[in-house]
């Protein structure tokens, strides 16, 4: 598949954990706290600041909730990173 000449395509993704640290950090809340408030395990917090857990819809959702970011905030930028490391292979 061939791309549009005028097609903007930056050569880097930022993954969702880089946005779930900083809102973290700028709210004091721990990641513990956050897997409680979302109901999730402190596991898969960690797992998604690492950038190795998939951030899933019913996530994004739970930060939408506790966060305030819209849910499909989170799925855009969980979507263009995934994709990015899909093409960073080829």
């Amino acid at each position: 598949m061939t791309k549009p000449a005028n097609q903007y395509r930056p050569d880097y993704a930022v993954p969702p954990g880089w946005i779930l640290e900083e809102y973290l950090e700028t709210r004091s809340m721990s990641q513990a706290e956050l897997a409680r408030r979302c109901g999730c395990s402190p596991k898969l917090i960690s797992g998604i600041l690492a950038g190795v857990a998939p951030l899933s819809p019913k996530i994004a959702r739970q930060f939408e909730k506790v966060l305030g970011l819209d849910a499909t905030v989170w799925l855009g930028i969980e979507y263009k990173y995934r994709c990015h490391e899909l093409r960073a292979v080829e």
